[in-house]
C-alpha cells in the first residue's frame, strides 16, 4: 500500500500538536441535511469522512489510495484525486485526531461567518489550488492537516488578537507554526514541500479576502467572485452564553471563548 501507517516514511505535514482548545457550543450555519438530532454542515461533513477514513485503513489501507493525491496518477487522469486529498487519514497518533477536532472548531466557526455556501466554495479552493501545483511539483500528499492549517491560519487573520492558551495571541500561534513548519521543510531540502505551502498560505489568504475575512490584512487584494460563490454570509460572528466578540478598537479585536484565559 502507497499509504504508510505508523513507523513509515509519508509525504504528509505534520501540522498537528500545536495548541490545547475546548469546545464552545457557538451555533453553526445552516445544514446541508440532519443525520437524527446532528446538522451536517461542511465543516461536520468534513470531519466526519476524516473519521472515517481512519477506521477504513484499520479495514485496509489500500482502499484510501483512489483518493490520495498521487501525482502520477493524477496526470493520467484521476482529477477526483485533487479534491478528495485531504480525506485520506491515517491514525498515526493522537495529533491526528486533535487535527480533525481543530479543523471541525475553527471551521465551524468560520462556517458562521461566511454562512454554508461560501464556507463550502472556500474549502474547495483551498484544497483544489495547491493541489494542481502538486501535481505540477510530483508531490504525493494526504491527510487534513493543510487543509486544516488553512482553517486555523484564516481564523487567526480575521481575529489576530484572539487570545488562546497561556493568553498567547493568535498570531504569535500562526508565527509559531508557519515557522516551524518552514524550517522543517528548508531542513529536510523539501523544495516541492515548500512550494506546495507557500502556495497553500497564499490562496487561502486570497481566498479569506475575496469572501469578506481577514479584514485585519487590507493590503492584500480582493478578489471578485462569480456570481454563483457569493452564496449568503451571516452578519457576523454567531453569539452564545460562552463565547461573545466584543467590539474592535484602537487595531486589537477581542474574543471572549474558550480559548481565553480567565
Amino acid at each position: 500500500s502507497r499509504i504508510k501507517g505508523p513507523g513509515q516514511d509519508t509525504v504528509r505535514g505534520d501540522m498537528a500538536g500545536r495548541f490545547s482548545y475546548s469546545a464552545s457550543d457557538r451555533n453553526s450555519s445552516t445544514p446541508w441535511f440532519r443525520v437524527g438530532s446532528i446538522d451536517v454542515t461542511t465543516s461536520v461533513l468534513v470531519a466526519g469522512l476524516s473519521v472515517v477514513s481512519l477506521v477504513v485503513w484499520a479495514i485496509d489501507a489500500s482502499l484510501l489510495e483512489p483518493f490520495a493525491l498521487f501525482a502520477d496518477d493524477v496526470r493520467r487522469g484521476q482529477i477526483w484525486r485533487l479534491i478528495t486529498w485531504p480525506l485520506v487519514n491515517t491514525p498515526e497518533s493522537i495529533w491526528t485526531i486533535i487535527t480533525i477536532a481543530i479543523f471541525w472548531y475553527f471551521g465551524r466557526e468560520l462556517e458562521g461567518m461566511l454562512g454554508r455556501d461560501r464556507f463550502a466554495w472556500f474549502l474547495g479552493i483551498v484544497t483544489v489550488v495547491p493541489a494542481v501545483v502538486a501535481t505540477i511539483v510530483d508531490l504525493d500528499v494526504w491527510g487534513l492537516e493543510y487543509v486544516e492549517l488553512a482553517v486555523l491560519l484564516v481564523f487567526i487573520a480575521e481575529f489576530p488578537h484572539a487570545r488562546f492558551f497561556f493568553n498567547i495571541p493568535g498570531w504569535v500561534i500562526g508565527a509559531v507554526i508557519v515557522g516551524l513548519q518552514v524550517l522543517v521543510l528548508v531542513g529536510n531540502r523539501d523544495g516541492s514541500g515548500l512550494i506546495f505551502l507557500v502556495v497553500l498560505l497564499a490562496t487561502a489568504a486570497l481566498a479569506a479576502r475575496s469572501f469578506g475575512l481577514a479584514s485585519g490584512l487590507p493590503w492584500l487584494p480582493q478578489l471578485p467572485l462569480p456570481g454563483f460563490m457569493t452564496g449568503t454570509r451571516s452578519s457576523g460572528p454567531r453569539r452564545s452564553s460562552k463565547g461573545k466578540v466584543r467590539g474592535r478598537g484602537k487595531g486589537k479585536t477581542v474574543i471572549d471563548g474558550p480559548w481565553s484565559a480567565p
